[in-house]
């Protein structure tokens, strides 16, 4: 009778024999992205405050997490358990063996140590969420010579613009408690609605579709908190981008400008009345898109309008032709601030006039 080679079993993987191959703080610094040199928005939830932070315990010659909002302490394992939801130890030393590949150790292939993605369901041009609100948070870094030369180099705006904008760059940003490193060049445009405060996650360089990572709902405006009280011109545009550059151009009380969530958006009736209380013209500028025979972005700006009686402008053909431009912060991109400010002074008053003629004819 015959007999094969006797099987070589490993040990399944425990806190012991993990930290025997990698250190407690490689841990950290795997799931962190890095290690932090001071308090940290906490990667555990939702968090707007810096209280989350690492410390070495003498007594137990370890290094440990603690929350200071919450007065949760633990170390890596308990960190990752959390972190990852997980429901028992043994799921936590296989992820962190699995994802160290730490081939010594006998994996236990029946337990997903992946934590579960929410789904995110695409549109033409925008992720909208499927089912319920994701929960993001983000962890922010500081800024860099090369956010300035994306910003201020194509679009004018500077580090206190973006700020007052509630425009952050981000080294890292975490869905429903699973954390990703994002881009080299990544954003969160921050909004806060009934107390709630909710992230847009912008990688303008991202092609693996993750390039917009949102968790606003339709009902949420961009920049609506940056309105002044009172004011003579309201422009509604396709995007933050576009308000945030409408914004830094002109005086807040004689143009600002705010967006909605995307251009076939219908506003409340309620939040419709308000504009118009406070200011004297409300304009519509969404993309003109001429590329394409149905023109999107005019489409929807005209609708918008009719329902509203708020005022359309956009950038002429003839222009976007000529550039290859299809919105405000592209055109300024091709050209430059001070030539923008005249283009969308020129593009009101010329629509003020029309709409004088028609009372008067």
């Amino acid at each position: 009778m015959a007999f094969g080679k006797n099987k070589d079993y490993k040990k399944l993987p425990n806190s012991n024999d993990i930290l025997s191959a990698i250190s407690d703080l490689e841990i950290f610094e795997m799931y962190l992205g890095g290690i932090p040199r001071k308090a940290i928005s906490s990667p555990l939830r939702e968090d707007t405050n810096p209280s989350f932070s690492l410390f070495h315990s003498d007594l137990h010659n370890k290094v440990f997490f603690r929350d200071f909002a919450t007065g949760e302490t633990g170390d890596c394992f308990l960190f990752v358990m959390r972190l990852f939801n997980l429901q028992s130890k043994v799921e936590t030393f296989n992820k962190i063996a699995s994802d160290f590949q730490l081939t010594q150790f006998e994996l236990n292939t029946t337990i997903n140590t992946s934590p579960k993605r929410s789904y995110v369901s695409k549109s033409n041009t925008k992720k909208s969420i499927r089912n319920e609100r994701l929960r993001i948070s983000v962890r922010t870094r500081s800024w860099k010579l090369k956010d300035k030369d994306y910003w201020n180099g194509k679009y004018g705006l500077n580090k206190q613009q973006l700020e007052y904008c509630n425009i952050f760059p981000i080294s890292h940003y975490f869905i429903n408690g699973y954390c990703t490193e994002a881009d080299d060049i990544a954003y969160a445009f921050v909004e806060e609605k009934d107390g709630l405060q909710t992230f847009k996650i912008y990688q303008p360089f991202n092609d693996n579709d993750e390039k917009w990572i949102n968790n606003n709902d339709y009902s949420t405006w961009e920049l609506w908190t940056q309105l002044p009280e009172t004011g003579d011109i309201c422009i509604i545009t396709s995007s933050r981008k576009d308000a945030a550059v409408i914004k830094s151009l002109f005086p807040s009380n004689k143009i600002t400008s705010c967006s909605l969530q995307s251009e076939g958006v219908n506003p409340k009736s309620s939040v419709i009345e308000e504009l118009k209380s406070r200011f004297k013209e409300v304009f519509v500028m969404y993309d003109n898109d001429f590329k394409n025979s149905k023109n999107p972005g005019r489409t929807a700006g005209s609708k918008l309008c009719e329902q509203t009686q708020f005022l359309q402008i956009e950038i002429p053909t003839e222009i976007c032709t000529k550039y290859g431009v299809k919105d405000p912060s592209d055109y300024l991109e091709a050209n430059s601030s001070s030539e923008l400010k005249n283009l969308l002074t020129k593009l009101i008053q010329e629509r003020l006039r029309e709409e004088e003629l028609k009372q008067i004819i």
